[in-house]
């Protein structure tokens, strides 16, 4: 009994284990590791705020992807990396994160970091890999167009004006303008011109401020000039010492500033480290949080409830709320190359389809920016608030 036993039962059990093992083979086989996503963001330094916001919002939109089944099944996993706001540092993340193997990167802060990924994710004229959503208004990025760099917030052109139409229904003239070396300034700079050409005027005073600079010295020009309105195309460190350099010298005037430096300045105000002036004005590139009647902010505080996180101490909703919606137009791609996931098809899924993103049609230009961008002027109280 024993001999036949293992001469017909054993050879049995063998054939089963090896049929219950080729199958667990097969179905690994079939399951697919999760798709990686890149991001590299100012998670430290004077940009934190922004950074951080950008991926808790990020956060949000993966969360609610991998709930309601990822992309044919496969969870998405976000790869991020601290650049600390310093451009070369982004450059080298960008690299690591296409050698990880994401597909894509998205949550890019500020102009200097969006030109250096871009440089990155592109070689002999064509791209390789997809930039979506980066957090920077800039036109020189946007004309011509930077190839795989795929914009949906508004750039500074929409943002002043938007400012423009505002400042002037209520009568201002005198407009006076501080900005910084590079991208972002030369960008505002070219904005403001061009709309006060529109309606006959020029700036009474331009001032450049470099890092480190003399503040007071830039302030009493300004002052001298007696703008009503002050547009500062600054950097947040910048902002807040040219209008402390202000108060110091007297000098009464309205600020606006645009929305890359928003959620810092906020920051700084909610911890009691920066007192802001009266009626300081911020662009914003995305509804108010407490819209509901906007389809992208209802759909964004309902992923945050799921998740269990509102964003408030995540450096403020607005550049949470534009992370989520970046994420999310970059989930829609990937369920467009659900079948055959690659770079490549990424980018032609943002290239060549209309992609629905709550409730929004999403198609890229020519120029690869939205056609009807969002923005909206906000107010920044003592406490850090924004107020319409």
């Amino acid at each position: 009994m024993v001999q036949t036993w293992r001469a017909t039962v054993w050879p049995a059990l063998v054939g089963a284990t090896v049929i219950a093992l080729g199958g667990i083979a097969l179905a690994q086989a079939a399951s697919p590791g999760p798709i990686f996503v890149g991001m590299t963001a100012p998670l430290s330094g004077v940009d934190a705020a922004y950074g951080r916001g950008l991926r808790h919002g990020v956060d949000l939109a993966i969360a609610r992807a991998n709930d309601s089944g990822g992309v044919s099944g496969r969870r998405i996993e976000l790869v991020v990396l601290d650049d600390r706001g310093d451009p070369s540092v982004a450059a080298s993340n960008a690299r690591e994160l296409l050698r990880r193997g994401v597909l894509a990167i998205t949550g890019v802060h500020g102009a200097p970091a969006t030109a250096a990924v871009a440089g990155v994710i592109h070689s002999a004229g064509a791209a390789t890999a997809a930039l979506v959503a980066p957090a920077t208004g800039a036109e020189a990025l946007r004309e011509p167009a930077r190839p795989g760099v795929f914009h949906v917030r508004a750039g500074t052109f929409d943002e002043m004006d938007a400012a423009m139409l505002h400042l002037d229904t209520v009568g201002v003239t005198r407009y006076g303008l501080v900005v910084q070396d590079g991208l972002f300034g030369e960008s505002a700079r070219a904005s403001l011109e061009l709309q006060l050409v529109r309606i006959g005027l020029k700036p009474v005073v331009l001032q450049r401020l470099a890092e480190g600079g003399d503040t007071r010295a830039v302030m009493g020009a300004v002052c001298a000039a007696q703008p009503q309105v002050v547009v500062l195309a600054l950097d947040a460190a910048r902002v807040t010492a040219l209008v402390d350099a202000g108060r110091a010298v007297g000098c009464a005037v309205q600020h606006l500033v645009f929305s890359e430096t928003g959620a810092a300045l906020a920051e700084q105000a909610r911890a009691g480290h920066w007192r802001p002036p009266p009626g300081l004005m911020i662009t914003q590139v995305t509804p108010h949080p407490a819209d509901l009647s906007q389809p992208l902010v209802a759909e964004y505080h309902r992923a945050a409830a799921v998740a269990g996180r509102d964003g408030a101490d995540e450096g403020g909703r607005y550049p949470s709320i534009e992370g989520y919606r970046g994420m999310r137009v970059l989930h829609e791609a990937l369920r467009a190359c659900a079948t055959l996931l690659s770079r490549s098809c990424v980018l032609d899924a943002l290239a060549n389809r209309t992609l629905e993103v709550a409730g929004q049609r999403i198609q890229f230009g020519p120029a690869q920016r939205q056609a009807r961008p969002f923005v909206e002027m906000t107010l920044l109280d003592t406490l850090g608030r924004f107020r319409r």
